[in-house]
């Protein structure tokens, strides 16, 4: 494959389904993602399953990419979402899985619908478009996906979202464009965080070559929000791999992460080979899985004097710290709480 085969542009044609007013926009060109370096690689964990997103590339055959938009929610509240598929799907075979798990078809408009029995807007809809084009979401994003694909509308144009997301689904494989997070990421269940209220938008670049490479741009509130999240996000990651000692890949992607800022603007990025990439998506779905308690003769034991005496003590809260070292800034120092058994009163002499 050439070089210029694998910066082809990508056709997204389904850009006129999504949301003309969404703030959240994430897109993942599955095939040319399958058809870079790492291709084999990626498809190789995708196939041993196990995470849910995983699961789901996997089982859609013949997937060529996947959209995502949400307009968010100013409330806090449920936001509406919409997952628009392109690819050569098997309609006859994407019915028998929906109605295995007790869906029933209706009709919307002449399109196929494959719903929950007594469906409210709320619960997920499934609409087969055609031989090319699936969507799934809350009944009202889905309904008025299909008005705007019968009516040839558009009006995205006037979204500056659109021409940012065009952009880098030019040279990303996969890709995200997120303004006001702590509205968009509702749909995602994470509005509300640090990182959200210190920021006006968010762009993630994603791409697969000879190396993974990943990028975050990120536009703060203010100078004070950039600086706060160009120390604090490493910091976390850093954190991270400390606490999470079954992930090592973490401390290496750590050690390559490479953050600059300028005024209000931050860029956060690593670029890492074909085994580390491998590495951290192994851990990720190990660390997805259930842990099983161990049956162990000692855990059915009951427990001993001492242990009851020890559990039965009054706590203190002690204060320690976490010294991170390696960062261009120098060593950062993380307090936090821990409890420990309280000292036993001193006796009063006899």
């Amino acid at each position: 494959m050439t070089a210029a085969e694998q910066t082809r542009p990508a056709r997204w044609a389904i850009f006129p389904l999504a949301h003309p007013d969404a703030k959240l926009l994430i897109g993942l060109d599955w095939r040319r993602i399958l058809e870079s370096p790492l291709g084999p690689a990626v498809l190789r964990q995708v196939q041993q399953g196990v995470h849910p997103l995983l699961g789901f590339l996997e089982s859609i055959e013949n997937l060529d990419r996947m959209m995502v938009s949400s307009p968010g929610s100013d409330d806090g509240g449920k936001a509406p979402m919409l997952v628009v598929g392109e690819g050569r799907f098997a309609l006859a075979k994407i019915r028998a899985m929906a109605k295995s798990d007790g869906a029933i078809s209706k009709r919307y408009n002449d399109v196929e619908l494959l719903v929950p029995p007594n469906a409210g807007t709320l619960d997920l809809h499934f609409a087969l478009l055609d031989s090319q084009t699936i969507l799934f979401g809350d009944g009202t994003s889905v309904k008025q996906a299909i008005d705007r694909w019968q009516r040839g509308e558009g009006g995205h144009d006037r979204n500056p979202s659109f021409a940012r997301a065009q952009t880098l689904s030019n040279t990303q494989q996969a890709w995200a464009v997120i303004r006001e997070p702590n509205e968009s990421l509702a749909s995602l269940g994470i509005a509300g965080s640090t990182l959200a209220e210190q920021t006006e938008f968010i762009e993630v670049g994603l791409s697969f070559n000879q190396t993974f490479n990943a990028s975050l741009w990120i536009k703060a509130v203010s100078e004070e929000g950039a600086q706060l999240l160009s120390t604090g996000l490493p910091a976390l990651l850093q954190m991270a791999a400390v606490t999470y000692t079954n992930q090592p890949s973490l401390t290496q992607l750590a050690r390559r992460l490479k953050v600059t800022t300028e005024q209000t603007y931050l860029k956060m990025g690593f670029s890492i080979d074909s085994k580390l990439m491998e590495q951290s998506i192994a851990e990720f779905r190990a660390a997805s899985q259930p842990k099983a308690a161990p049956q162990t003769a000692a855990r059915l034991e009951a427990p001993t004097a001492a242990q009851l005496q020890s559990a039965s003590q009054p706590t203190t809260p002690v204060r320690k710290i976490i010294r991170i070292v390696g960062m261009d800034e120098g060593v950062k120092e993380i307090p936090y709480t821990t409890l420990s058994p309280a000292p036993e009163p001193q006796r009063p002499p006899n």
